[in-house]
């Protein structure tokens, strides 16, 4: 059993190692070597600075790491941790971090950061093992959106470019890593409604359709309760098939939660964020 990085393996190679290593998780992961390529590019991770552990030269487990400046702060993010089934219980997760911390730390990182299903008890007391401690409750919802009520002086349309200051103006609290602005702006594929009432935005929302996913959303102050980020939500879930999903809510004043769930979305799971100081 070897500890090296994963920058030799090939993008098929680590989505097959990806989704082997999830095939039993608590909700279904399975990805494309062409979706995590653009899970790699968007997310900014880098198979440089992540660790894979190598059984007789087959990869057996991994953790893919992310780097970037936040508030004057260099952070790395975990953007996915896993280990086949055939290698478990072998505190594998410990001792790559122990390998994963000696890199980052090289580097000058100042933490790190991760996200795990807080029913997955097992991952989470690797995680503190590794030295981790939980720093916030990431709430996820899925499903349909009721249909709003009419609003006839509310115009949505594709906006093209990401107004980055304008929209984090309507923030009450910041996205995830991967919903984050940094995110967005490296995901080609991802696409901003805005919500008008005549010339002036009063809301926006940006999706990423391929996954049916919403990434960021907010309404200035001013508009508040007034139907437009339930027409919103309705207006993208027109565009996709099935249900939508948001993931990785971090409002404490759970205002945003019980938003989504009176416009009939359904919380289907909550997520440990969890943060390491080195």
């Amino acid at each position: 059993m070897i500890f090296k990085t994963v920058e030799n393996l090939s993008i098929p190679e680590i989505a097959q190692l990806f989704n082997e290593a999830f095939a039993d998780y608590f909700v279904k992961v399975e990805l494309t070597p062409e979706l995590l390529q653009s899970k790699i590019e968007s997310e900014d991770l880098r198979t440089d600075l992540s660790i894979g552990l190598f059984h007789n030269e087959k990869p057996v487990a991994f953790m893919l790491h992310g780097l970037r400046e936040t508030d004057g702060k260099k952070v790395a993010y975990n953007g996915g941790t896993g280990v086949i089934k055939e290698f478990r219980g072998q505190h594998a997760t410990v001792k790559m971090y122990e390998k994963q911390l000696s890199i980052l730390k090289e580097i000058g990182v100042d933490e790190i950061e991760l996200e795990v299903i807080d029913k997955n008890i097992q991952a989470i007391k690797s995680y503190e093992k590794a030295g981790f401690r939980k720093t916030a409750d990431l709430d996820c919802f899925m499903g349909k959106p009721n249909e709003p009520a009419k609003n006839s002086g509310l115009r949505i349309q594709e906006i093209q470019s990401f107004d980055h200051q304008l929209f984090q103006s309507f923030w009450e609290w910041r996205p995830s890593w991967q919903n984050a602005t940094a995110t967005i702006e490296k995901l080609t594929d991802s696409i901003t409604y805005g919500a008008f009432i005549g010339d002036e935005l009063a809301g926006y929302l940006t999706a990423y359709p391929k996954g049916a996913r919403v990434l960021q959303f907010a309404v200035a102050p001013n508009y508040r309760r007034q139907g437009i980020g339930s027409s919103l939500f309705h207006y993208f879930a027109d565009t996709v098939s099935g249900e939508i999903n948001v993931n990785n809510i971090d409002d404490p004043s759970q205002t945003t939660q019980r938003f989504l769930k009176a416009i009939g979305l359904k919380h289907f799971l909550t997520q440990n964020k969890m943060t390491l100081k080195l």
